[in-house]
């Protein structure tokens, strides 16, 4: 009961948290494909970080995942990323995706999931850009602040 009520306030809050609009200190960014489908999405960009973020936060407070394991989940995807830069948009978002395999099927299909719904509009086979680029890297420093990776 403890853990539902938990995620239940989680997702309220996660919620609530998402329709206040705040002043964007990235976008407009010339170049950024990332603040354009955030436009046409109607939201900002690092609402985006958010998705991935609170899905896995939500997976570690229900105890599905252990914090560690989402860190080890992360800097792999974040490894591949800076070795691999110059990739499409689309690349990286099947390479989350298709890290989450090496885990127990169960949490795989789990985090699959939140991170198909949540992104995958944002899938491009263009080139990521240099301010989409920056914009990755600041979001990967952010995550491993907020799950307190070490």
């Amino acid at each position: 009961m403890k853990k539902l009520f938990i995620t239940l306030t989680a997702i309220i809050f996660v919620t609530a948290c998402a329709t206040i609009p705040v002043q964007n200190p990235v976008c407009p960014q010339e170049g950024s494909w990332i603040c354009e489908k955030s436009a046409e999405l109607g939201v900002q960009p690092e609402q985006v970080y958010g998705w991935i973020y609170d899905a896995a936060a939500m997976a570690a407070l229900i105890d599905i995942v252990e914090i560690k394991e989402l860190c080890e989940y992360e800097q792999e995807v974040a490894d591949w990323y800076v070795a691999a830069y110059p990739i499409s948009y689309e690349s990286l978002i099947t390479r989350m995706v298709s890290e989450t395999l090496k885990y127990d099927s169960e949490k795989a299909l789990l985090i699959k999931n939140i991170l198909k719904r949540n992104i995958w509009a944002y899938a491009s086979p263009q080139i990521i850009s240099e301010p989409d680029d920056i914009i990755f890297k600041k979001g990967h420093v952010a995550f491993r602040q907020d799950m307190l990776c070490y």
